[in-house]
């Protein structure tokens, strides 16, 4: 998960929080999620944010029993993996 922000980043480097890079807006009818996320280079990022929004929409609405208006996917970034 990415940070939103540069503020962001660096307050999750000091104190650890389990919602990083996931903000939920629920409006009494309507669930709306929004996903900050970095991706492998080399990765096919439209595939990875598909599959990432499936994941979520389908345990969110498991686990409480609601569907889920909206899923956005936000690539922060592209990590690159140190080749040995």
């Amino acid at each position: 998960m990415a940070s939103k922000n540069l503020v962001n980043g660096l307050a999750q480097v000091l104190a650890k929080d389990p919602t990083y890079g996931v903000e939920v807006h629920y409006d009494g009818q309507n669930i709306n999620i929004d996903l900050y996320i970095v991706i492998e280079y080399g990765t096919r990022i439209k595939s990875v944010a598909s599959s990432v929004g499936n994941a979520v929409r389908y345990h969110v609405e498991k686990a409480l029993g609601m569907p889920v208006n909206d899923i956005n996917i936000h690539v922060q970034g592209l990590r690159v993996s140190d080749i040995d």
